[in-house]
């Protein structure tokens, strides 16, 4: 019947989106040791995939005691730390230069630096810091 596919459906697309907020979750992890590997940006689709799937998991994730402040300070400020803009920022030229090397593809290269920097301008434009007078 449709009801019971479409219950199938979105039983299959909330496993998919735990199961994504769980590997980033686990990569935010990483990041945190190991430099290099971004941390806030892994936690915040965590937080979008557990939003869509598991309030149990947004809500552990959100007063989870090394991530819950950056998170929080994203989801009521959509405040990205100074730190993290840099290294996202490394990270896509890293990347383009990779991208380049691997596929000697001009168009393809312009086509992911029109992409990461859009992406970048929005990322920078947002505050470093919680406003003051947000309190």
């Amino acid at each position: 019947s449709y009801k019971n596919s479409f219950n199938k459906i979105n039983l299959m697309k909330r496993a998919i989106l735990i199961s994504l907020g769980c590997l980033c979750v686990g990569l935010g992890f990483v990041g945190v040791f190991v430099p290099g590997i971004p941390t806030t940006i892994f936690l915040i689709i965590a937080l979008w995939a557990f939003t869509k799937s598991s309030e149990k998991l947004r809500h552990w994730l959100l007063n989870h005691k090394r991530f819950g402040p950056i998170l929080n300070n994203w989801q009521e400020h959509k405040v990205v730390p100074r730190r993290a803009k840099i290294l996202m920022v490394v990270l896509m030229s890293l990347a383009v230069i990779l991208f380049y090397y691997s596929l000697q593809s001009l168009i393809l290269t312009i086509g992911l630096i029109i992409i990461l920097v859009s992406v970048a301008i929005y990322v920078i434009s947002l505050p470093s810091k919680i406003p003051e007078n947000s309190y």
